[in-house]
């Protein structure tokens, strides 16, 4: 699953939250930027603006807690990353965000 927030003044975070057959609420540990293989695991993304000059930075270790109920997910992401060599922490929250019916997703799996 792939959550994005932007902002109109280009501040933003992307999350991808993997996981097995379904969606589960608990904590997912965030993994290595390009690790694509450990599941279940988050890889997050966090881009803001420092006066006029866009920055930012992965976020390599922490974890998300991720709630869901009545169509929707509620996500915490507790982590910090390296951005110019300085250890930065982030705590980032989405709320409430409507999930897609069933009917409107595509497996991710091959199909003879």
């Amino acid at each position: 699953m792939l959550l994005e927030a932007a902002s109109p003044q280009g501040n933003g975070v992307l999350m991808h939250l993997r996981f097995g057959d379904s969606l589960v609420a608990g904590s997912y540990p965030i993994t290595a930027p390009g690790d694509s293989v450990t599941v279940p695991g988050a890889a997050v993304a966090v881009r803001y603006l420092l006066r006029d000059v866009a920055r930012g930075f992965a976020i390599d270790s922490g974890s998300v807690q991720v709630q869901h109920d009545n169509g929707a997910i509620t996500a915490h992401i507790d982590g910090s990353g390296v951005e110019n060599a300085i250890r930065t922490p982030a705590w980032i929250d989405f709320r409430d965000v409507p999930l897609s019916a069933p009917s409107d997703t595509v497996p991710c799996r091959y199909q003879p």
